[in-house]
């Protein structure tokens, strides 16, 4: 019995130094790696990677401001060998945008994934981004069209439609709101038929600042619609009743637009009535007459009938004294042969016409003359000439009577 309690308490001293040498070893092993290869903390620059924008767009918001850094800052801990081999370029620092749901988000935390193996995350910093986020709206704006330039001469641009005639702006509720009016601007310099052409539009604030933001961004097409003014001319046929002339003719509307193929417009200039009678007319007259249309020629915005006054004007009468004195002969003989006398010293001549043609009479300006080509010795009766506008006549042939003889040679 002594003996067995002997080998049991020996074997428990022989356990107890072994379990002591084991620790003990522990102990000095890790006290050698401590000392070697001891835990160590490093920080790490690893670039900032912002994922899922376009599902942030996809729910209608967009980052109106951010500090998002282009790098965080990472701590590791780890044995010191181990922290050395680490590749910062395999660690990543991501934000990921899906997970904002509204634009009451004000930040996000920093993730941080590809931690190597046999080390531990301690740290990032920033440890979170903040950002402002703002919701999308669209609104529908109508398209304002102004026109610059002149057209050819004579040409008008008489009409401007666009398609569409509203366009739709996709952009933050901040700036839809800004947004004053759009326009868009056709150059018609020069033109002389009908055109489309492509305008694009410009995008102006309510301070009326034009927004650069949507610069060349929509457009529209445009169709430009011109026509011809050509004067009107009436057309008048008869003579009115004797002593009665007519006067001023009138047409109104005295001008209208045309339209037509290009080449037809380039070669009219004006347009004619149907034509007025005014045969035996004595007093003045308004009629209704059709413009005579050219084939391919159209009416733009006018009827096709106007308006034709003419002024039926009695004729008056002037009288004038013509002296002999002031009397050309016209042709006399060259030899110097014959004597000429104009029997009266005055001449009675009246001139008949509008008293406004006859108000402007000068009487210098008559130059009466007779002409005696081939007439000689003896009493003759020679028609009176006078200068007289067109418009103006001798109300009756007068006679001049002019005595020719011949000189004495002695």
């Amino acid at each position: 019995m002594e003996g067995e309690v002997e080998m049991s308490d020996l074997l428990k001293k022989d356990t107890t130094v072994k379990l002591m040498s084991i620790l003990f070893a522990v102990f000095l092993w890790f006290f050698v790696l401590d000392s070697t290869n001891p835990i160590v903390s490093m920080d790490f620059s690893v670039p900032l990677r912002v994922e899922n924008e376009n599902v942030l767009r996809n729910k209608d918001i967009v980052i109106k401001e951010s500090n998002f850094p282009r790098n965080v800052t990472i701590t590791l801990k780890g044995r010191d060998e181990k922290i050395k081999r680490i590749n910062s370029s395999e660690i990543e620092a991501v934000v990921d945008l899906s997970k904002v749901n509204d634009v009451s988000a004000g930040f996000l935390y920093v993730e941080v994934y590809n931690i190597p193996d046999g080390v531990s995350f301690e740290s990032v910093s920033p440890r979170t981004v903040n950002f402002e986020l703002e919701k999308i709206g669209e609104n529908l704006y109508p398209v304002e069209v102004a026109t610059v330039g002149e057209a050819k001469e004579n040409y008008k641009v008489i009409g401007v439609s666009i398609s569409p005639q509203t366009i739709s702006i996709e952009a933050t509720d901040s700036v839809i709101r800004s947004i004053g009016q759009v326009k868009a601007v056709a150059d018609v310099t020069g033109i002389k038929n009908d055109t489309s052409m492509k305008l694009m539009c410009k995008v102006y604030d309510k301070e009326g600042n034009e927004m650069p933001e949507f610069s060349n961004k929509y457009s529209v097409e445009a169709r430009i619609e011109v026509a011809k003014e050509v004067s009107v001319i009436p057309v008048v046929k008869g003579k009115p009743a004797k002593d009665y002339v007519d006067g001023i003719h009138k047409v109104s509307p005295d001008k209208v637009l045309i339209s037509g193929p290009s080449n037809l417009l380039d070669s009219i200039d004006n347009l004619k009535t149907e034509s007025i009678d005014i045969e035996d007319l004595d007093a003045s007259v308004t009629k209704t007459a059709n413009i005579v249309l050219p084939s391919g020629v159209n009416l733009v915005n006018s009827q096709k009938n106007v308006s034709v006054s003419v002024e039926i004007v009695p004729l008056s009468v002037k009288s004038y004294i013509i002296k002999a004195e002031d009397i050309i002969l016209e042709n006399e003989e060259t030899n110097d042969s014959l004597t000429y006398k104009i029997v009266n010293e005055e001449i009675a001549i009246e001139i008949k016409g509008t008293m406004e043609e006859l108000d402007k009479i000068v009487e210098s300006k008559l130059k009466p003359s007779i002409d005696v080509r081939g007439l000689k010795e003896g009493t003759h009766r020679r028609p009176l000439k006078v200068v007289l506008p067109s418009t103006l006549k001798l109300s009756q042939d007068v006679e001049v009577e002019i005595v020719i003889e011949r000189k004495n040679e002695g």
